[in-house]
């Protein structure tokens, strides 16, 4: 499952931002024009923004928390009850689990987060 961690993305807003105060360094040391600046924002400051947001948002973005696409929310939940043992692996198939339902009951302790035009569920 496309899954994210709020390290990796911590990784990248770091790296956006050091490209950025490079740049921004090289301008005033006139090693670089206005033209290299107005490219790069063009082309990322919209990230790095979005991240910066993220970053603010998300309590536990510097310990590592995991974002969740909306859509996959219920096979997560599935996979989690299955993995922590509240949920016994050989259910007989007899047995109808709604989890829709169960997602929905679970869903009171997880946030919604927009990253790249996604939605998120990141854990309170």
């Amino acid at each position: 499952m496309p899954y994210l961690d709020t390290r990796d993305l911590e990784k990248r807003r770091e790296e956006l931002q050091d490209e950025l105060d490079s740049l921004k360094e090289s301008l005033a040391e006139k090693r670089a024009d206005e033209e290299e600046l107005d490219e790069w924002q063009e082309e990322n400051q919209e990230e790095l923004d979005e991240l910066t947001s993220l970053s603010e948002e998300i309590s536990e973005w510097q310990d590592g928390a995991t974002l969740i696409p909306e859509d996959e929310f219920t096979e997560y939940c599935q996979e989690l009850l299955e993995d922590t043992g509240d949920l016994p692996k050989d259910i007989p198939h007899y047995i109808v689990i709604d989890w829709e339902a169960t997602a929905n009951n679970l869903r009171v302790d997880y946030t919604e987060v927009e990253y790249q035009g996604t939605t998120y569920l990141v854990k309170d």
